[in-house]
C-alpha cells in the first residue's frame, strides 16, 4: 500500500504470518469478480484462514491512520502483533465489499454524520480491488451492504474453513469514505444542491 506506520519488525512478522493467506483471499475474490464478469449475483464459497486475513486486514488500518492511531487501540495492537491472539471488543467491527470500479481509498478514521438519521459513524476505509474494507470503532456500518467479517476473529490461526460470503460490488466514484454511489447518482445528487449565493 506504500504506507509505513509500523517498526520494520512488526512489518516483516505480520507479512510473514499473514501475507501468504491474505494474498490467496485477495486472488479468490478476484477470479470470482472476473468468472462472474463483474457483477457477481449468487453466494460463493470462499476457502480461507479467516483469522489471518482479519489480522492482515486490521494491519493495514494501522498504516492509514496516524501513528497515535494505537495509543487508544492498544487491544488491536495486541490483536495484530499476536498471531494466535482471538477475538476483538465488540467495538471493532470489520467489514468488506467487492471493489472494482473507481477511485482508490485509503482513510484514516473519519467521522461521517447521517443527516437524516442524525447518527454518526467514525469509521476507516481502504479500497484495492477486488476489495474495498471498512473499520468501525463503535458505531454502526455507513451502509448496510458492507458484509461484516468481524466473526473471522474467533477462528485459530491455523482453522481452515469453507464459507459462503454474499458481498456487494460497490463503487468508489469519489474520496469520501463510505460512499457507495454510482455516478448517475452523483450527479443527480450535485444538480439538487442550491446554488450558493454571491
Amino acid at each position: 500500500m506504500g504506507y509505513h506506520t509500523l517498526c520494520d519488525k512488526c512489518n516483516n512478522d505480520t507479512g510473514a504470518w499473514y501475507g501468504d493467506q491474505f494474498v490467496n483471499w485477495c486472488y479468490q475474490g478476484m477470479k470470482m469478480l472476473v468468472r462472474a464478469s463483474g457483477k457477481p449475483s449468487l453466494i460463493y464459497l470462499n476457502k480461507l484462514f479467516p483469522l489471518p486475513i482479519l489480522k492482515q486486514i486490521a494491519t493495514m488500518f494501522f498504516s492509514v491512520n496516524s501513528e497515535i492511531f494505537r495509543i487508544p487501540n492498544e487491544e488491536m495492537v495486541r490483536f495484530v502483533m499476536n498471531k494466535n491472539e482471538k477475538y476483538l471488543s465488540p467495538k471493532y467491527r470489520f467489514f468488506v465489499y467487492y471493489n472494482t470500479t473507481g477511485r482508490f481509498r485509503a482513510s484514516g478514521s473519519t467521522g461521517l454524520l447521517n443527516v437524516n438519521t442524525g447518527k454518526i459513524s467514525v469509521i476507516s476505509e481502504i479500497t484495492y480491488p477486488p476489495f474495498g474494507y471498512v473499520m468501525t470503532i463503535a458505531s454502526e456500518p455507513p451502509d448496510n451492504r458492507l458484509f461484516e467479517i468481524t466473526h473471522f476473529a474467533r477462528y485459530d490461526y491455523n482453522e481452515f474453513k469453507e464459507m459462503p460470503l454474499e458481498l456487494s460490488v460497490l463503487p468508489t466514484h469519489l474520496f469520501i469514505p463510505g460512499d457507495y454511489r454510482e455516478k448517475d447518482q452523483i450527479y443527480r445528487d450535485a444538480a439538487m444542491q442550491p446554488e450558493e449565493e454571491n
